[in-house]
């Protein structure tokens, strides 16, 4: 008897070890199951819709699904990621969210959203930010600005009034002890423009979309918003640094999803992000739009919102003096 029984234990086990296993099936198998919408929340044209835009050209390669560019604006992103927030977890539609929107924003106006209530996925690029000013006043160095300033009023050009570029740049002329006045503009663009008519003396953008305004002489560089200076093909540029000043910061176009996202899926679209920028024909656009990729993951992301969140406190608290 004790034989037949370890006979057909044996053959049970054989038969458990023979039976094929089975796992538990992750969201992001099945995810995303229709085209997966990117909302870029700022105006058409700028650094983000380029790149958004490069980016959807590899979709369907990667996820199985196209990926489908949209734009809606209005007050800085506020509008877009306000309505985002109707999005429930594991959605198929991503939209872009930065240290603007989260840290700077809501300094100036309360705003329906917190940080909490999304999930970084990647970091698509990063970029410095420099002064730029009109050649007819002469200003080519924060020397020439702070003699232009001692009996006149500074008047610049920002994309938003609740941007990182108007925060920044007050921060540093309050510092310098100049009078000055920031017009808002709908856009990188605009805000730019002005500056080249002369409505605006000065102006802050980023450095790749005044590079070909500075080739051509139409505008003249006068500061790099960082710690270290700017040189390149077309800058050769001290930074506040240099002067003793803190007052940047770093700029970043953040992928999101709604809170309570799988990390499954989240880790799925982090490394499809990672695979496009792989392709050389994305690479290749990223080079012609002066962008500086840099794809770093969720966690780093949620550090480097909450680092500026601390840093535009301190930056505003000094306006307020």
């Amino acid at each position: 008897m004790k034989k037949f029984f370890k006979v057909l234990a044996l053959c049970i086990l054989t038969l458990v070890t023979a039976l094929p296993s089975f796992s538990a099936k992750s969201p992001a198998d099945s995810w995303p199951k229709k085209p997966v919408i990117i909302t870029v929340p700022w105006a058409v044209g700028g650094l983000a819709d380029q790149a958004n835009r490069a980016l959807s050209q590899y979709g369907k390669k990667y996820l199985g699904q196209p990926i489908v560019p949209e734009n809606k604006i209005g007050a800085g992103g506020v509008v877009a990621l306000t309505e985002y927030l109707r999005e429930k977890p594991n959605s198929t539609k991503l939209i872009y969210g930065g240290e603007g929107n989260f840290a700077i924003g809501p300094l100036f106006n309360p705003v329906p959203f917190k940080w909490e209530q999304f999930t970084p996925v990647a970091n698509i690029y990063k970029s410095n930010f420099v002064m730029v000013s009109n050649p007819k006043i002469g200003v080519k160095s924060l020397k020439d600005l702070k003699e232009y300033g001692k009996n006149k009023k500074v008047i610049f050009a920002v994309a938003g009034l609740n941007s990182s570029e108007y925060l920044m740049i007050s921060a540093l002329l309050s510092e310098m002890g100049l009078d000055f006045e920031g017009v808002s503009f709908n856009g990188a663009n605009e805000a730019m423009n002005a500056t080249l008519s002369g409505d605006t003396v000065i102006g802050i953008t980023h450095a790749s979309l005044a590079k070909e305004f500075v080739k051509a002489n139409k505008l003249d560089p006068v500061v790099v918003f960082d710690d270290k200076p700017l040189k390149d093909e077309v800058y050769n540029l001290e930074c506040v640094g240099d002067y003793g000043y803190d007052t940047f910061l770093v700029n970043r176009c953040i992928l999101l999803m709604p809170a309570g996202t799988d990390p499954a899926i989240v880790d799925k679209m982090y490394k499809t992000v990672l695979k496009i920028f792989e392709e050389p024909g994305f690479q290749e656009t990223a080079k012609n739009l002066g962008l500086t990729l840099d794809p770093i993951g969720p966690a780093e992301c949620d550090a480097h919102i909450k680092d500026s969140m601390e840093k535009a406190q301190r930056f505003y608290n000094m306006l307020k003096k």
